[in-house]
Protein backbone atom coordinates (compact mmCIF):
# COMPACT_ATOMS: atom_id res chain seq x y z
CA UNK A 1 0.00 0.00 0.00
CA UNK A 2 0.74 3.63 -0.85
CA UNK A 3 2.42 5.37 2.29
CA UNK A 4 0.67 8.45 1.16
CA UNK A 5 -2.93 9.58 1.95
CA UNK A 6 -5.10 9.69 -1.25
CA UNK A 7 -6.56 12.97 -0.51
CA UNK A 8 -9.41 13.23 -2.92
CA UNK A 9 -10.59 10.17 -1.36
CA UNK A 10 -10.17 10.98 2.06
CA UNK A 11 -11.67 14.52 1.09
CA UNK A 12 -14.68 12.68 -0.06
CA UNK A 13 -15.30 10.26 3.00
CA UNK A 14 -15.06 13.54 5.09
CA UNK A 15 -17.57 16.30 3.35
CA UNK A 16 -19.76 13.07 3.56
CA UNK A 17 -18.87 13.05 6.96
CA UNK A 18 -20.19 16.43 7.78
CA UNK A 19 -23.39 16.35 5.97
CA UNK A 20 -24.31 12.80 8.31
CA UNK A 21 -23.57 14.41 11.20
CA UNK A 22 -24.89 18.10 10.11
CA UNK A 23 -28.19 16.43 10.01
CA UNK A 24 -27.66 14.82 13.22
CA UNK A 25 -26.73 18.04 15.01
CA UNK A 26 -29.59 19.98 13.36
CA UNK A 27 -32.13 17.47 15.64
CA UNK A 28 -32.18 19.48 18.60
CA UNK A 29 -33.28 22.43 16.60
CA UNK A 30 -36.46 20.97 15.05
CA UNK A 31 -37.55 19.50 18.74
CA UNK A 32 -39.26 23.14 19.55
CA UNK A 33 -41.56 22.97 16.81
CA UNK A 34 -42.25 19.24 17.11
CA UNK A 35 -43.09 19.88 20.88
CA UNK A 36 -45.46 22.84 19.43
CA UNK A 37 -46.86 20.94 16.48
CA UNK A 38 -48.01 17.61 18.41
CA UNK A 39 -48.55 19.28 22.12
CA UNK A 40 -45.80 17.06 23.23
CA UNK A 41 -44.70 17.09 26.78
CA UNK A 42 -40.88 17.84 27.44
CA UNK A 43 -40.29 14.08 28.34
CA UNK A 44 -41.98 13.50 25.08
CA UNK A 45 -39.42 15.55 22.73
CA UNK A 46 -36.65 14.85 24.76
CA UNK A 47 -37.75 11.18 23.73
CA UNK A 48 -37.28 11.83 20.30
CA UNK A 49 -33.93 12.99 20.80
CA UNK A 50 -32.89 9.80 23.19
CA UNK A 51 -34.54 7.12 20.36
CA UNK A 52 -31.62 9.11 17.93
CA UNK A 53 -28.92 8.62 20.25
CA UNK A 54 -29.66 5.24 21.94
CA UNK A 55 -29.82 3.41 18.02
CA UNK A 56 -26.39 5.49 16.69
CA UNK A 57 -25.22 4.05 20.19
CA UNK A 58 -25.89 0.27 20.08
CA UNK A 59 -26.23 0.03 16.17
CA UNK A 60 -22.74 1.27 15.11
CA UNK A 61 -20.91 -1.76 16.92
CA UNK A 62 -23.36 -4.03 15.19
CA UNK A 63 -23.24 -2.18 12.03
CA UNK A 64 -19.33 -2.54 12.70
CA UNK A 65 -19.13 -6.46 13.54
CA UNK A 66 -21.25 -7.17 9.90
CA UNK A 67 -18.61 -5.39 8.29
CA UNK A 68 -15.69 -7.17 9.60
CA UNK A 69 -17.50 -10.79 8.28
CA UNK A 70 -18.43 -9.26 4.51
CA UNK A 71 -17.51 -5.68 3.20
CA UNK A 72 -20.57 -3.81 3.09
CA UNK A 73 -18.65 -0.50 1.42
CA UNK A 74 -22.05 0.55 -0.41
CA UNK A 75 -22.83 1.43 3.35
CA UNK A 76 -21.24 4.41 3.49
CA UNK A 77 -23.23 6.08 0.61
CA UNK A 78 -26.64 4.31 1.83
CA UNK A 79 -26.12 5.25 5.14
CA UNK A 80 -25.31 9.01 4.39
CA UNK A 81 -28.17 8.91 1.87
CA UNK A 82 -30.53 7.46 4.25
CA UNK A 83 -29.39 10.11 7.37
CA UNK A 84 -30.29 13.12 5.72
CA UNK A 85 -33.97 11.97 3.77
CA UNK A 86 -34.93 10.34 7.22
CA UNK A 87 -34.36 13.81 8.98
CA UNK A 88 -35.61 16.05 6.59
CA UNK A 89 -38.93 14.21 6.66
CA UNK A 90 -39.16 14.61 10.19
CA UNK A 91 -41.35 18.01 10.02
CA UNK A 92 -43.93 16.68 7.18
CA UNK A 93 -44.86 12.98 9.27
CA UNK A 94 -48.45 13.55 10.50
CA UNK A 95 -48.01 11.60 13.40
CA UNK A 96 -45.85 11.18 16.73
CA UNK A 97 -44.83 7.01 15.90
CA UNK A 98 -43.63 8.41 12.44
CA UNK A 99 -41.72 11.05 13.70
CA UNK A 100 -39.76 8.73 16.31
CA UNK A 101 -39.53 5.98 13.73
CA UNK A 102 -37.84 8.75 10.91
CA UNK A 103 -35.43 9.64 13.97
CA UNK A 104 -34.58 6.35 14.65
CA UNK A 105 -34.02 5.57 10.46
CA UNK A 106 -31.68 8.89 10.46
CA UNK A 107 -29.95 6.79 13.44
CA UNK A 108 -29.56 3.77 11.72
CA UNK A 109 -28.04 5.82 8.59
CA UNK A 110 -25.61 7.31 10.93
CA UNK A 111 -25.07 3.92 12.38
CA UNK A 112 -24.38 2.20 8.96
CA UNK A 113 -22.38 5.26 7.96
CA UNK A 114 -20.01 6.07 10.54
CA UNK A 115 -18.06 1.83 11.10
CA UNK A 116 -17.73 1.57 7.49
CA UNK A 117 -16.94 5.13 6.51
CA UNK A 118 -13.79 4.28 9.14
CA UNK A 119 -12.94 1.48 7.56
CA UNK A 120 -12.28 3.30 4.47
CA UNK A 121 -10.69 6.15 5.87
CA UNK A 122 -7.83 3.77 6.87
CA UNK A 123 -7.91 1.89 3.73
CA UNK A 124 -6.71 5.05 1.73
CA UNK A 125 -4.39 6.31 4.46
CA UNK A 126 -1.21 4.94 3.78
CA UNK A 127 1.03 4.88 6.97
CA UNK A 128 -0.55 7.68 8.35
CA UNK A 129 -3.62 6.20 9.91
CA UNK A 130 -3.91 9.17 12.87
CA UNK A 131 -3.70 12.10 10.72
CA UNK A 132 -6.56 10.70 8.06
CA UNK A 133 -8.55 9.86 10.81
CA UNK A 134 -8.48 12.97 12.61
CA UNK A 135 -9.21 14.77 9.42
CA UNK A 136 -12.41 12.71 9.35
CA UNK A 137 -13.72 13.15 12.90
CA UNK A 138 -12.59 16.37 11.99
CA UNK A 139 -15.37 16.71 9.52
CA UNK A 140 -18.08 15.52 11.98
CA UNK A 141 -17.62 18.06 14.64
CA UNK A 142 -17.73 20.59 11.79
CA UNK A 143 -21.22 18.89 10.98
CA UNK A 144 -22.27 18.90 14.44
CA UNK A 145 -21.64 22.60 14.55
CA UNK A 146 -22.63 23.87 11.31
CA UNK A 147 -25.71 21.59 11.37
CA UNK A 148 -28.27 23.75 14.08
CA UNK A 149 -26.61 27.15 12.69
CA UNK A 150 -28.27 26.04 9.14
CA UNK A 151 -31.13 24.28 10.14
CA UNK A 152 -32.21 27.38 12.45
CA UNK A 153 -31.52 30.13 9.10
CA UNK A 154 -33.53 28.06 6.47
CA UNK A 155 -36.21 27.68 9.08
CA UNK A 156 -36.23 31.21 9.70
CA UNK A 157 -35.91 32.70 6.32
CA UNK A 158 -38.17 29.86 4.70
CA UNK A 159 -39.93 27.75 6.93
CA UNK A 160 -40.87 24.19 7.00
CA UNK A 161 -39.87 23.80 2.93
CA UNK A 162 -36.64 25.06 3.88
CA UNK A 163 -35.38 22.08 5.64
CA UNK A 164 -35.27 20.26 2.21
CA UNK A 165 -32.57 22.52 1.81
CA UNK A 166 -30.73 20.65 4.06
CA UNK A 167 -30.51 17.46 1.24
CA UNK A 168 -27.71 19.86 -0.81
CA UNK A 169 -24.92 19.16 1.00
CA UNK A 170 -26.20 15.30 1.14
CA UNK A 171 -26.30 15.47 -2.39
CA UNK A 172 -22.72 17.61 -2.82
CA UNK A 173 -21.14 14.46 -0.57
CA UNK A 174 -22.77 11.57 -2.69
CA UNK A 175 -21.65 13.06 -5.45
CA UNK A 176 -18.44 13.70 -4.55
CA UNK A 177 -17.69 10.04 -3.34
CA UNK A 178 -18.99 8.48 -6.39
CA UNK A 179 -16.40 10.87 -8.11
CA UNK A 180 -13.72 8.83 -6.05
CA UNK A 181 -15.68 5.41 -5.41
CA UNK A 182 -12.62 3.11 -7.69
CA UNK A 183 -9.92 4.33 -4.87
CA UNK A 184 -12.53 4.23 -1.81
CA UNK A 185 -13.30 0.79 -2.06
CA UNK A 186 -10.17 -0.55 -2.58
CA UNK A 187 -9.38 -3.05 0.60
CA UNK A 188 -6.53 -3.10 3.45
CA UNK A 189 -4.40 -5.82 2.90
CA UNK A 190 -5.68 -9.54 5.12
CA UNK A 191 -3.90 -9.54 8.18
CA UNK A 192 -3.11 -12.00 10.75
CA UNK A 193 -2.88 -11.51 14.06
CA UNK A 194 0.58 -9.70 15.40
CA UNK A 195 2.40 -12.30 16.36
CA UNK A 196 3.30 -12.48 20.19
CA UNK A 197 0.20 -10.05 20.75
CA UNK A 198 -2.52 -12.24 22.43
CA UNK A 199 -6.00 -12.29 22.80
CA UNK A 200 -5.95 -11.44 26.48
CA UNK A 201 -4.01 -8.39 25.99
CA UNK A 202 -5.85 -7.32 23.12
CA UNK A 203 -8.85 -7.88 25.16
CA UNK A 204 -7.60 -5.71 28.03
CA UNK A 205 -6.46 -2.82 25.92
CA UNK A 206 -9.67 -2.79 24.45
CA UNK A 207 -11.29 -2.18 27.67
CA UNK A 208 -8.59 0.25 28.62
CA UNK A 209 -9.13 2.50 25.51
CA UNK A 210 -12.95 2.48 26.16
CA UNK A 211 -12.03 3.19 29.41
CA UNK A 212 -10.27 6.51 28.18
CA UNK A 213 -13.01 7.28 25.65
CA UNK A 214 -15.65 6.79 28.66
CA UNK A 215 -13.95 9.68 30.65
CA UNK A 216 -13.19 12.00 27.73
CA UNK A 217 -16.92 11.82 26.45
CA UNK A 218 -17.75 12.40 29.83
CA UNK A 219 -15.95 15.61 29.81
CA UNK A 220 -16.76 17.05 27.03
CA UNK A 221 -20.52 16.21 27.57
CA UNK A 222 -20.22 17.44 30.79
CA UNK A 223 -19.28 21.03 29.95
CA UNK A 224 -21.39 21.14 26.71
CA UNK A 225 -24.29 20.71 29.46
CA UNK A 226 -23.26 21.79 32.39
CA UNK A 227 -21.85 24.87 31.20
CA UNK A 228 -25.17 26.91 30.47
CA UNK A 229 -26.80 25.60 33.38
CA UNK A 230 -23.58 26.82 35.76
CA UNK A 231 -23.27 30.04 34.29
CA UNK A 232 -26.46 31.43 32.58
CA UNK A 233 -28.32 32.38 35.32
CA UNK A 234 -24.73 34.88 35.96
CA UNK A 235 -23.85 35.59 32.30
CA UNK A 236 -27.19 34.85 30.15
CA UNK A 237 -28.43 32.42 27.24
CA UNK A 238 -26.30 34.35 24.56
CA UNK A 239 -22.97 34.50 26.79
CA UNK A 240 -23.48 30.50 27.55
CA UNK A 241 -24.25 29.86 24.04
CA UNK A 242 -21.22 31.40 22.95
CA UNK A 243 -19.14 29.60 25.10
CA UNK A 244 -20.04 26.26 23.87
CA UNK A 245 -19.65 27.20 20.36
CA UNK A 246 -16.28 27.99 21.58
CA UNK A 247 -15.91 24.54 23.35
CA UNK A 248 -17.14 22.74 19.93
CA UNK A 249 -15.11 25.00 17.02
CA UNK A 250 -11.83 24.38 18.86
CA UNK A 251 -13.09 20.97 19.71
CA UNK A 252 -12.93 20.27 15.84
CA UNK A 253 -9.01 22.05 15.19
CA UNK A 254 -8.19 19.57 17.62
CA UNK A 255 -9.72 16.55 16.38
CA UNK A 256 -7.50 18.06 13.23
CA UNK A 257 -4.04 18.56 15.12
CA UNK A 258 -4.03 15.42 17.25
CA UNK A 259 -3.76 13.03 14.70
CA UNK A 260 -0.75 14.90 12.67
CA UNK A 261 0.98 15.98 15.87
CA UNK A 262 0.61 12.18 16.78
CA UNK A 263 2.19 10.94 13.78
CA UNK A 264 5.29 13.77 14.24
CA UNK A 265 5.82 13.59 18.18
CA UNK A 266 4.59 10.23 18.77
CA UNK A 267 1.14 9.11 20.25
CA UNK A 268 2.12 9.42 24.50
CA UNK A 269 3.86 12.37 24.26
CA UNK A 270 0.76 13.60 22.50
CA UNK A 271 -1.64 12.46 24.59
CA UNK A 272 0.57 13.45 28.08
CA UNK A 273 0.71 16.95 27.12
CA UNK A 274 -2.82 17.84 25.44
CA UNK A 275 -4.05 16.31 28.58
CA UNK A 276 -1.81 18.44 31.21
CA UNK A 277 -2.81 21.25 28.85
CA UNK A 278 -6.76 20.00 29.24
CA UNK A 279 -6.23 19.94 32.36
CA UNK A 280 -4.61 23.76 33.74
CA UNK A 281 -6.71 25.57 31.04
CA UNK A 282 -9.82 24.02 33.05
CA UNK A 283 -8.38 25.19 36.14
CA UNK A 284 -7.63 28.52 34.18
CA UNK A 285 -11.53 28.47 32.82
CA UNK A 286 -12.79 28.06 36.08
CA UNK A 287 -10.92 30.72 37.73
CA UNK A 288 -10.85 33.51 34.96
CA UNK A 289 -13.41 35.98 33.14
CA UNK A 290 -14.57 37.54 30.11
CA UNK A 291 -12.35 36.80 27.01
CA UNK A 292 -9.34 35.35 28.84
CA UNK A 293 -12.39 32.46 29.76
CA UNK A 294 -13.00 31.57 26.25
CA UNK A 295 -9.31 30.94 25.46
CA UNK A 296 -8.94 28.90 28.10
CA UNK A 297 -12.09 27.23 27.22
CA UNK A 298 -11.02 26.93 23.41
CA UNK A 299 -7.47 25.62 24.82
CA UNK A 300 -9.63 23.45 26.66
CA UNK A 301 -12.08 22.12 23.97
CA UNK A 302 -8.73 21.64 21.55
CA UNK A 303 -6.91 19.45 23.85
CA UNK A 304 -9.73 17.12 25.27
CA UNK A 305 -10.54 16.60 21.17
CA UNK A 306 -6.65 15.78 19.96
CA UNK A 307 -6.72 12.35 21.34
CA UNK A 308 -9.94 11.23 20.11
CA UNK A 309 -8.39 10.43 16.74
CA UNK A 310 -5.37 8.25 18.55
CA UNK A 311 -7.29 6.09 20.34
CA UNK A 312 -9.80 5.04 17.24
CA UNK A 313 -6.60 4.40 15.68
CA UNK A 314 -5.08 2.30 18.24
CA UNK A 315 -8.97 0.34 18.46
CA UNK A 316 -8.11 -0.28 15.07
CA UNK A 317 -4.67 -2.01 15.76
CA UNK A 318 -5.99 -3.77 18.88
CA UNK A 319 -8.62 -5.44 16.57
CA UNK A 320 -6.28 -6.12 13.10
CA UNK A 321 -9.18 -8.73 12.10
CA UNK A 322 -12.01 -6.38 13.37
CA UNK A 323 -11.49 -3.01 11.88
CA UNK A 324 -15.41 -1.98 11.86
CA UNK A 325 -16.14 -3.86 15.08
CA UNK A 326 -13.41 -1.63 16.72
CA UNK A 327 -14.80 1.31 14.66
CA UNK A 328 -18.60 1.14 15.91
CA UNK A 329 -17.38 0.06 19.72
CA UNK A 330 -15.11 3.61 19.45
CA UNK A 331 -18.21 5.47 18.47
CA UNK A 332 -20.86 3.57 20.06
CA UNK A 333 -19.04 4.12 23.39
CA UNK A 334 -18.76 7.98 23.07
CA UNK A 335 -22.25 8.22 22.38
CA UNK A 336 -23.09 5.61 25.18
CA UNK A 337 -20.65 7.45 27.64
CA UNK A 338 -21.91 10.83 26.97
CA UNK A 339 -25.71 9.64 27.37
CA UNK A 340 -24.89 7.99 30.53
CA UNK A 341 -22.25 10.62 31.79
CA UNK A 342 -24.11 13.30 31.64
CA UNK A 343 -27.10 11.83 33.62
CA UNK A 344 -24.56 10.82 35.99
CA UNK A 345 -23.38 13.93 36.43
CA UNK A 346 -27.09 15.67 36.26
CA UNK A 347 -27.93 12.79 39.84
CA UNK A 348 -24.46 14.32 41.46
CA UNK A 349 -25.76 17.68 40.78
CA UNK A 350 -29.00 17.10 42.51
CA UNK A 351 -27.24 15.79 45.16
CA UNK A 352 -24.43 18.41 45.40
CA UNK A 353 -24.98 21.22 43.24
CA UNK A 354 -23.86 22.13 40.30
CA UNK A 355 -20.49 24.45 41.51
CA UNK A 356 -19.34 21.12 42.99
CA UNK A 357 -20.01 19.38 39.57
CA UNK A 358 -18.06 21.94 37.73
CA UNK A 359 -15.14 21.26 39.85
CA UNK A 360 -15.83 17.82 39.75
CA UNK A 361 -15.81 17.83 35.26
CA UNK A 362 -12.51 20.22 36.14
CA UNK A 363 -10.49 17.55 38.11
CA UNK A 364 -11.57 14.51 36.11
CA UNK A 365 -9.14 15.16 33.23
CA UNK A 366 -6.77 13.79 36.28
CA UNK A 367 -7.76 10.30 35.76
CA UNK A 368 -7.40 10.52 31.82
CA UNK A 369 -3.70 11.49 32.32
CA UNK A 370 -2.99 8.75 34.65
CA UNK A 371 -4.53 6.59 32.06
CA UNK A 372 -2.38 8.37 29.42
CA UNK A 373 1.25 7.31 31.47
CA UNK A 374 0.11 3.79 30.29
CA UNK A 375 -0.80 4.30 26.83
CA UNK A 376 1.56 2.02 24.36
CA UNK A 377 3.44 4.19 21.49
CA UNK A 378 3.42 1.45 19.02
CA UNK A 379 1.52 -2.01 18.54
CA UNK A 380 3.16 -5.10 16.93
CA UNK A 381 2.85 -5.19 13.38
CA UNK A 382 0.25 -7.55 11.96
CA UNK A 383 1.79 -9.87 9.12
CA UNK A 384 -0.13 -10.07 6.16
CA UNK A 385 -1.51 -13.43 5.06
CA UNK A 386 -0.38 -15.47 2.98
CA UNK A 387 -3.05 -16.92 0.44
Amino acid sequence: MASEIHRKSLAAITLSHITVDMQTGALPILLPLLLSGFGLSYAGAAAIMTANQVVIAVAQPLFGLLGDRKSYKWLVWAGCLLTGVAMASVLWLPSYGLVVLAVILSGLGSAAFHPEALSRVRAVSGSRAASATSVFFSGGNIGFAVGPILATLLLERLGKPGIFLMLVPTAIGLALLASQWRFITRDLPRKVRPAGHKAPLALGLVTFLMSLITLRMVVTGGLQTFIPLYYGPQLGNEATALMVTVLLIFGAMGTLSGGLLADRLGRRPTMIVTILLALLCLWGFSHSEGWLRLVFLGITGASLSSIWPLIVVMMQEAMPGNVGLASGLSLGTSYGATGLGVAALGAFADHFGLAQTMTLITLMPLAIFVLTLFVPEKMAKPAVASD
